[in-house]
């Protein structure tokens, strides 16, 4: 068994405990080492996540949104995005409403080929810009 999501100190002992109630050796576990066990800072209280916001099926454009009912602060941005930087300021430009000419996003990774290396020195430079 992998257990993953969201494993705390609580949540270790409760599944040890039951698994040794009902006689299962704890080597039959592994267990994930994710914000929770640490300082619980994760996706969610740093309010970063990763997520899908347009597909392309088959080779027509869909914008994908999550919106989950149980919490609306966990809405995903919906449609093709831009990051643009105007007067000092970063704003993300939703559901393809943005200018490609102001966009700051650039493709790196393309069906797993890398499409631009950079030195770490010179994306430190470019993330400390507007700030």
């Amino acid at each position: 068994v992998i257990q993953g999501d969201g494993i705390d100190i609580d949540s270790l002992e409760m599944i040890l405990g039951a698994m040794k109630e009902a006689g299962w050796a704890a080597d039959n576990l592994a267990f994930g080492s994710g914000g929770a066990l640490l300082q619980k800072l994760h996706r969610d209280t740093q309010k970063c996540a990763f997520k899908c916001s347009h597909a392309l099926v088959n080779g027509v454009g869909v914008d994908v949104v999550k919106d989950p009912i149980t919490d609306p602060g966990k809405k995903s941005k919906k449609g093709r995005l831009t990051l643009e930087l105007k007067d000092g300021t970063w704003t993300t430009v939703t559901e393809g409403k943005g200018d490609p000419s102001l966009d700051q996003l650039i493709e790196v990774y393309r069906d797993g080929k890398l499409l631009v290396n950079e030195k770490f020195s010179q994306i430190r430079d470019r993330s400390h810009v507007g700030l």
